[in-house]
């Protein structure tokens, strides 16, 4: 698979600003999200989730990438 657009730079810390970007943007939405993520966004994705009121569930896809679903936390959930 080619990129759609590949970055100008090899900058790691780049890449993770994008994709924290982006899924900043995709849970401002409202929809739920699932979305494959690098392994070293995993804290920042718990971050924002906890400040935007989102579950966030993980699932390891070996060193580098965890598959992640976000979901509304209601009242109701903690009961």
């Amino acid at each position: 698979m080619d990129l759609v657009l590949p970055f100008d730079t090899d900058d790691p810390q780049f890449a993770r600003g994008f994709e924290a970007g982006r899924l900043w943007e995709q849970l401002a939405t409202g929809e739920p999200v699932v979305m494959t993520l690098h392994a070293t966004n995993i804290e920042m994705a718990m971050r924002m989730a906890e400040a935007r009121g989102w579950v966030v569930r993980g699932d390891g896809l070996g060193y580098e990438w965890v598959h992640v679903s976000f979901s509304r936390q209601y009242a109701d959930d903690d009961a």
